[in-house]
């Protein structure tokens, strides 16, 4: 098993090395894009989504989200989440992310910006206050380069996740009734890096777009993000 997961780890490198796409630098493919709306899925039945709207401006790449989602069980709540957010990039660089959310009629929120530096982010979230690396990434499933991060900052409060991913399969994914070739990838998140106590999530990458159209895991149940719309501009 450890032989195999390293091989895993080499194949993965030599992605990133074929495709140049990866890089924090490109992340300006996505100023093609005006939106990506998600289905939010728990046990085969939707309770929400998440819509991401692209604005893309000279060097600015604005990316507004909003995620909206209640789960039950036995007919009482136990999971709801209202939240908005946006994260700004200059030059395919993130510059700024703000975001509010309630969650279970809590509030969590997370600020961060991009030091003179350039080395750091300071990040001031309701779980979270300091310096983090600028080669961290926000957590957001519209952004591909959660594929390559190591350390992930949470959206909705600012704390921090060390990550490791896996090249798994390619994998012809039908969503209705269309079919798309992707790549198929596993993320082991952990709060800290040597951790018993992990989450997995399993990512669908379209190999044309580059979009990633689904991602699933288990807690509490079966949930899945699948991406029902994407519009670009003429």
């Amino acid at each position: 098993m450890g032989n195999q997961m390293k091989k895993n780890k080499i194949i993965i490198f030599l992605i990133f090395l074929i495709h140049p796409f990866f890089s924090y630098s490109h992340i300006n493919h996505y100023d093609k894009l005006k939106i990506i709306e998600m289905d939010i899925l728990r046990n085969g039945t939707k309770i929400g989504y998440n819509k991401y709207l692209f604005k893309s401006r000279n060097n600015l790449l604005v990316v507004k989200n909003e995620i909206n989602f209640v789960a039950k069980l036995m007919g009482i709540s136990f999971l709801d989440v209202y939240g908005t957010s946006t994260e700004t990039y200059k030059n395919g660089k993130l510059i700024k992310f703000k975001s509010d959310t309630i969650q279970n009629k809590k509030k969590k929120y997370n600020e961060l910006i991009l030091k003179e530096d350039k080395k750091n982010f300071k990040v001031k979230g309701s779980s979270f206050k300091g310096n983090v690396l600028s080669t961290a990434l926000v957590g957001n499933w519209w952004n591909h380069n959660i594929l390559q991060s190591e350390m992930i900052i949470s959206p909705l409060s600012g704390s921090l996740k060390f990550q490791e991913v896996y090249y798994l399969s390619k994998e012809i994914l039908k969503i209705n009734t269309n079919n798309y070739n992707t790549s198929k990838f596993k993320i082991v998140m952990r709060k800290n890096i040597d951790d018993k106590k992990k989450e997995e999530f399993n990512v669908w990458l379209d190999d044309k777009s580059k979009i990633i159209l689904k991602v699933s895991y288990s807690k509490f149940g079966n949930w899945e993000y699948i991406v029902k719309n994407i519009e670009k501009l003429n």
